[in-house]
């Protein structure tokens, strides 16, 4: 039960810090703000975005992060062009 918690609190961490994206837009583009403002606040929302990611990829663990390389595929070798 607590390792399912610990999963389901990772990922909602996880996606959540890519949400976060969408409110430092709205910041942004708001204008009832001053641009001091909007830029502390975007920038305290950017960092609590990769505060999430992080304590999400450690709450998901170290597998959850191997089968997201896998998707993503990185290949190291060089590429053969003719």
């Amino acid at each position: 039960m607590a390792n399912n918690l610990r999963r389901v609190l990772g990922a909602l961490l996880f996606f959540g810090s890519f949400v976060i994206y969408g409110a430092v837009f709205y910041v942004a583009a708001s204008g009832e703000l001053r641009i001091s403002e909007r830029a502390a606040l975007a920038s305290i929302l950017y960092g609590v975005s990769w505060g999430a990611f992080a304590l999400g990829s450690l709450l998901l663990g170290p597998e959850f992060l191997e089968s997201i390389k896998k998707f993503i595929k990185l290949d190291s070798r060089p590429s053969k062009k003719d």
